[in-house]
């Protein structure tokens, strides 16, 4: 007889989840996941908007949470500021791995749904410069 059989979690949302009493992390590998974001939005905030850049962001929040349930503590809120404060809270909340994995989701789908949006070219250039930090490419048409 399993001695410890009570104690197993009555909910599966909870796999993954740091329990307070854990120590904390430092918070630099959850700085480090976080970036692509931040870069993701000062390159589209200006295109799209703060409600746009949110709302896109809260439909692949929505999708990515069917697989990922803690990331529904998540707040897809405005102004975006609030939005990236609330997803770094919810990935230190995530053991390491889990925050990781929950995180490529996010990104793969939000930029799906960039993606069919505005189009592969131009989203492959947006997602260079946020993941990468390079400078965006401008044709000469553009610099004029």
């Amino acid at each position: 007889m399993d001695h410890r059989e009570g104690d197993r979690p009555q909910r599966p949302d909870h796999a993954g989840i740091r329990k307070q009493s854990d120590a904390p992390r430092d918070g630099r590998e959850v700085e480090v996941l976080v970036r692509p974001w931040l870069r993701l939005g000062e390159q589209l905030t200006p295109l799209i908007g703060e409600s746009g850049f949110c709302a896109l962001f809260g439909r692949a929040l929505r999708l990515t949470n069917t697989r990922f349930e803690f990331l529904g503590r998540c707040d897809p809120s405005r102004p975006v500021e609030d939005l990236f404060a609330s997803l770094t809270r919810t990935l230190n909340e995530a053991e390491p791995e889990h925050a990781g994995e929950a995180n490529a989701a996010l990104l793969d789908t939000f930029t799906a749904q960039l993606r069919a949006l505005i189009g592969d070219a131009l989203t492959k250039q947006l997602l260079h410069v946020a993941t990468e930090g390079g400078v965006g490419q401008k044709h000469e048409q553009e610099r004029k």
